[in-house]
């Protein structure tokens, strides 16, 4: 089960231990959850004051970037 809620790219990608993704296509941030091998996607909320989760994906992938931490 995902964790609903994070307050920062930083906290997101801490507890996955995973870079963060932002889908091109509707600016969605994507982070791999390595030990089930699966993709769940989060939402900033109005504002840009939390990061909410939207859903885990399942089947192909967006095309996305690298946000966090910067290449």
């Amino acid at each position: 089960m995902a964790i609903q809620t994070f307050d920062s790219l930083y906290d997101l990608s801490e507890h996955f231990d995973s870079p963060v993704f932002e889908d091109i296509a509707d600016d969605s941030l994507l982070v791999h959850e390595q030990m089930h091998s699966i993709w769940h996607r989060y939402r900033w909320t109005h504002g840009k004051r939390e990061i909410r989760y939207q859903e885990t994906l399942s089947g192909e992938l967006p095309i996305m970037v690298q946000i966090y931490p910067k290449l």
